[in-house]
């Protein structure tokens, strides 16, 4: 699978782009903010976008998802986000994304497939 991650926290970044690479992905870009993972997705359209949900400054993981998956430059995304409150979590089940629990990373890679 091709891979976009974007992350603000970068010891978050790095835990999962070692994890995923390990795992046989190909990560084709980071991000560091919610603009940079929706400029990613259109020059490289992954597979797959895994986003946090908050990233300040700027837009929040579920707008990102709402772009991306709006524009169909991902094929999915995944908010990976330590954050719990129901109703951002359906907000961006409506949009198609899906919502794991950041740090439980076998979760995370059964989501991405």
């Amino acid at each position: 699978m091709r891979l976009v991650l974007a992350d603000n926290d970068q010891s978050a970044l790095d835990l999962i782009e070692l994890d995923l690479r390990l795992e046989g992905h190909e990560i084709v870009a980071l991000a560091h903010d919610g603009a940079q993972a929706v400029a990613a997705c259109a020059a490289y359209e992954p597979d797959v976008l895994v986003v946090d949900y908050r990233m300040p400054p700027g837009i929040d993981g579920v707008e990102v998802a709402a772009l991306v998956l709006g524009a169909a430059t991902a094929g999915r995304v995944i908010v990976y986000s330590n954050y719990t409150e129901g109703r951002v979590i359906a907000r961006a089940e409506s949009l198609g994304a899906a919502w794991v629990p950041k740090g439980n990373l076998e979760t995370l890679r059964a989501a991405i497939g």
